[in-house]
């Protein structure tokens, strides 16, 4: 039976590859550079993105020793298999050994966060001062909400439009931090069957390091207790601010192992 644990992990996921299809969906819809695809095969979940600048949207998770069975049929609807990106949340030894024997090798942890509301996130009630937190509700508050993502994150220009397709779906909350009348950070949040999934945040270099997106964080959490969530999931990069940053406000934070296999 499953642990309390591993059902959160998995209430997590199940919530973040929800995000990624609303992503890849609008990036279709959108008309960007490739294909765009997620599917499910035998307990597997992949993403799929065919043009190079999308190489990192391709990945395939949830692979355990019962659904690594289905990992070579997932990998064949790969135009390019050495691209993968393959996350074993928590791979038993066998599923490590089985890994290398088929030439994976390790890269970069996948790290996924998780918060109960209800039980673990007593912070989430903490002010925001001197932080104003609006949602962007009009056409004029949603593009600046658009435009400071872009700013705050300055990706690379397909980067970019990918990031505004999804965040100008009607699904993404985008939220707008203000100190002394001025917006600086935003935060992005969607709601899901098993969660809510914090994606979508960037600062300003001027407000870097004030508080802004715990406080943006604190807002949105506080929100989505008010909405009757259970679960707040993220993601973010390894040992990153927005780890440290979660970590702060009680969530916790599972270093997911990941894997490519150079030879495909």
């Amino acid at each position: 039976m499953p642990s309390s644990l591993e059902k959160s992990v998995e209430a997590a996921e199940l919530a973040v590859f929800a995000r990624k299809k609303l992503s890849l969906d609008a990036a279709a819809v959108e008309s960007l550079p490739g294909r765009f695809e997620t599917f499910s095969i035998g307990g597997l979940r992949a993403s799929m993105a065919t043009a190079d600048q999308y190489d990192f949207l391709n990945t395939i998770e949830g692979v355990t020793e019962q659904s690594a069975e289905a990992l070579h049929d997932v990998i064949q609807r790969f135009p390019n298999p050495c691209r993968i990106t393959v996350v074993a949340t928590s791979p038993s030894r066998n599923l490590t050994d089985w890994l290398r024997a088929r030439g994976y090798e390790p890269v970069p942890a996948r790290p996924i966060a998780f918060v109960r509301l209800s039980v673990d996130c007593n912070l989430a009630r903490r002010g925001t001062k001197p932080w104003r937190i609006r949602e962007a509700l009009t056409n004029e508050e949603a593009n600046l909400f658009l435009d400071l993502l872009d700013a705050g994150y300055a990706a690379p220009s397909d980067v970019g439009a990918l990031i505004r397709a999804e965040h100008a779906l009607p699904a993404i909350r985008g939220f707008l931090a203000s100190r002394n009348g001025q917006p600086l950070p935003a935060a992005a949040m969607s709601l899901h069957a098993t969660g809510a999934v914090l994606g979508g945040a960037s600062t300003l270099p001027a407000a870097r390091g004030t508080g802004a997106q715990t406080a943006l964080l604190a807002h949105r959490l506080s929100l989505a207790e008010d909405l009757g969530v259970s679960l707040a999931a993220a993601t973010a990069a390894p040992r990153s601010p927005s780890v440290r940053n979660l970590t702060k406000m009680g969530f916790t934070v599972v270093e997911r192992t990941a894997w490519r296999s150079p030879a495909g």
